[in-house]
């Protein structure tokens, strides 16, 4: 009688009679109350149960009701309700929320439908008990995942103290005004092989130098010069004066397709050791299921923007104890662009289920994004020597680093200045490949071999074994300063043409070439990474503090 007097008879409606509604409070669009379920009949799964008939007895959506259990009880909790949905209306973004402030600040990337602010950080705080995180941005094909990306680049990017790199197969349709801003961008395939790889090696040579100063973890102070003799490099105690190292991003946008390209256990290592290196991993794809994603990577991503999806994926995007509290990405699907769940450190847990909704992206906002490019060219923190020095061990010259303001050149300028050149020049066209090439000169001697088949056999000209290595590291070198760093025999095909050698006579160099490790063997069989000509190691700005 008590209960139903104090709910209006909602428990008994919904099965749960004996159950006690208690200390009931009202906030704007906001209604919480402790709930006490009966003694050795009812459990909290019984209540996250009853969650869809709440609402149907309310009339509300399935996301207005949530249930968030009492850690420390089998039949306690606290039952949050929203009538109304403040998200319905689309806000659209107004620009980056702390321009210049530390990554190590919130991230505001939109609201919740009570109308708090929807926040994310990144790197860890010991103060505050935070671990730092990686994070994973799902959704379906019109769920608004582009716009929860482009939300959380633009804070990362308006930050003083981080640095990203990025890999898009997409070509950087939603990004493109901000590709100025990135340390490092490059698009699908091989290219995102060895970003992958060079990410990789730059995470031990990171953990080294924040542990010679001292660093448990990265804060804010490492990315600044070190004048602190507490976050020395030197035996003797004095203040090192090392440049500083800023937070990194390493951000791969549509990673089904690096999956498939490299496996799906790419990301494993990044995700497992990242973190105590000052790097965060944000991975964004459609369906993060166990088929597309190893289990070692995706146990290792922490964090998740969760937007909609089909109901059978709910599982890969959430925690069962989110869904069980009433989270359901499902019943979005595409319908509410940019609607999501949020799961991260930092985050009131009694948060995870109250869906939040990013600020809209339109082509009004592109002039801010191009603007922004342009301050984290000026004032956005640079890779430092040692992470520099380790991307460059691994992709060598297709690794550059972020252009300066006044040198830098938009894609679609450079694609404009070629085709207006090809407009004004009357010449004849050449191939690219044959622009050296003397239309004047004599051509050479036939040689012994000369109408041999290229292909599917042994024969063809034979080079001496010192020829034989002049001429593949000649190759690789070339291949090398044009920033191909992943080979294998099908990117010899016009080379072999050219020297008059068979594809099998090149797969037995790239062997050989593995042998004396200037190849390294990738995913992908019959495909290897050249390992660039040291200069120097990764680690010769810490030897040199």
């Amino acid at each position: 009688g008590g209960a139903g007097s104090a709910d209006g008879g909602l428990m008994e409606k919904i099965g749960l009679a004996r159950a006690q509604i208690r200390a009931a409070r009202a906030e704007p669009n906001r209604a919480t109350a402790r709930v006490e379920l009966d003694a050795g009949t009812q459990t909290n799964a019984d209540m996250a149960g009853a969650l869809p008939r709440i609402a149907s007895a309310l009339d509300l959506p399935p996301s207005a009701v949530r249930y968030q259990p009492d850690p420390d009880s089998a039949r306690r909790g606290e039952l949050v309700i929203v009538p109304e949905d403040m998200l319905a209306e689309t806000v659209e973004w107004e620009g980056p929320s702390n321009l210049g402030g530390s990554i190590a600040d919130p991230l505001v990337i939109g609201r919740y439908d009570d109308g708090a602010p929807l926040l994310l950080w990144l790197p860890g705080d010991e103060k505050e008990g935070r671990n730092s995180t990686h994070v994973l941005v799902a959704g379906g094909t019109g769920s608004g995942k582009g716009d929860a990306a482009l939300n959380l680049q633009t804070e990362i990017l308006s930050r003083r103290d981080v640095m990203m790199v990025f890999s898009d197969p997409k070509a950087f349709q939603d990004f493109r005004p901000l590709l100025p801003s990135y340390d490092w961008a490059v698009e699908g395939g091989a290219p995102s092989e060895t970003m992958v790889a060079a990410v990789q090696a730059a995470i031990p040579a990171r953990t080294r130098w924040l542990g010679a100063h001292s660093y448990r973890q990265w804060v804010p102070e490492a990315a600044r010069e070190q004048r602190d003799p507490k976050h020395s490099c030197r035996p003797d105690g004095r203040a090192c004066g090392c440049p500083g190292m800023p937070f990194m991003v390493a951000w791969f946008e549509e990673a089904a397709n690096t999956l498939r390209f490299i496996g799906d256990d790419a990301f494993t290592g990044i995700a497992q050791e990242a973190r105590s290196a000052g790097v965060a991993l944000v991975i964004s794809l459609q369906r993060p299921s166990y088929d597309q994603m190893s289990t070692s990577t995706r146990s290792s991503m922490p964090s998740v923007i969760a937007l909609g999806c089909h109901p059978d994926d709910e599982g890969f995007s959430l925690p069962d104890e989110v869904l069980a509290a009433g989270a359901h990405p499902g019943s979005w699907r595409n319908r509410k662009p940019g609607y999501c769940y949020v799961v991260s450190p930092g985050i009131d847990e009694d948060r995870y289920a109250s869906p939040g909704r990013t600020w809209r992206f339109t082509p009004r906002a592109v002039d801010a994004m191009q603007l922004l490019a342009l301050w984290a060219q000026r004032h956005g923190a640079a890779a430092d020597p040692v992470t520099a020095r380790a991307l460059k061990s691994v992709a060598g010259t297709a690794y550059t680093g972020r252009s300066a303001p006044d040198t830098a050149v938009s894609a679609p300028a450079q694609a404009g200045a070629a085709v207006a050149s090809e407009e004004d020049d009357d010449s004849v066209m050449v191939d690219p490949e044959d622009a050296d090439i003397d239309p004047e000169a004599e051509l050479p001697e036939p040689q012994h071999g000369d109408d041999d088949p290229l292909f599917g056999a042994e024969r063809g000209r034979k080079p001496g074994p010192q020829e034989a290595r002049r001429l593949f590291a000649q190759a690789l070198a070339e291949f090398e300063a044009a920033g191909r760093m992943v080979v294998g025999p099908k990117d010899f095909l016009d080379w072999c043409d050219q020297h008059g050698l068979s594809r099998p006579w090149v797969s037995a160099r790239l062997k050989e070439a593995a042998l004396d490790g200037r190849l390294e063997p990738t995913n992908q069989t019959g495909r290897w990474r050249i390992v660039p000509r040291p200069d120097d190691g990764p680690d010769a700005a810490l030897t040199a503090a």
